[in-house]
């Protein structure tokens, strides 16, 4: 297990060895054909994006629905603004799905609307990359959910842990965020929780590509 120094923005070595992870993958650009509005999946390591990550009713874009949002808007490994939401479905919360997150039906039952928070979080994003973790089934969620509201998709690229981490991290057992996490020695949140998740995906995007750990404001 690789251990990193954590010194705030202080440059110390990357967990992953870019030139060579590039020289491998580079050129790497994944498109969905069934979602032609969607951005490309990309191998990319810029120091401003912002990233994304949700809570959903279950796993298919086409009859669940999203729940909560969060998206930390990132520069030069510092966070320069947060958009965390409550999404009200439009069906029941599952037990499972309570379980797994802790949000209940009586968390979203006066949350916004998905027509109100789709457009706050276009404009948020802007024209960012959004990085994620798995960060394919986020976007192809918010893809259709925009769809089904008549909102213009957000077709910005996107680039993921998952895939930086199964093709950089020698020795990694498996690609979940909590694996990737306990390699770079950096302490899990409430995982299953947007934010939560969302802090944790700069952590280890940051230490795999940056060699920095990121810092958070608090309000």
């Amino acid at each position: 297990m690789l251990v990193l120094r954590r010194v705030g923005l202080e440059t110390v070595r990357p967990a992953v060895e870019w030139d060579a992870l590039i020289e491998r993958k580079g050129g790497y650009r994944s498109v969905c054909r069934a979602r032609p509005l969607r951005g490309a999946n990309v191998l990319i390591d810029p120091d401003d994006y912002v990233c994304i990550d949700i809570e959903t009713t279950g796993l298919s874009p086409a009859r669940e629905s999203i729940i909560e949002i969060a998206a930390y808007r990132m520069r030069e490994g510092a966070m320069d603004d947060a958009f965390v939401s409550f999404v009200r479905p439009d069906k029941h919360v599952s037990s499972f799905i309570t379980s797994l997150t802790g949000i209940t039906d009586a968390d979203v039952e006066d949350a916004p609307l998905p027509s109100e928070v789709l457009p706050d979080l276009k404009d948020f994003v802007g024209g960012d990359p959004i990085l994620g973790h798995n960060v394919s089934f986020d976007m192809n969620f918010i893809h259709d959910a925009c769809l089904r509201e008549g909102i213009e998709p957000i077709g910005n690229d996107f680039f993921d842990t998952k895939n930086i981490a199964k093709w950089g991290l020698p020795g990694l057992e498996n690609g979940r965020l909590e694996t990737v996490a306990e390699y770079l020695s950096i302490p899990l949140g409430v995982h299953h929780r947007a934010g939560a998740d969302v802090e944790t995906t700069v952590r280890c995007y940051e230490a795999m590509v940056k060699g920095r750990e990121p810092i958070f404001r608090r309000k």
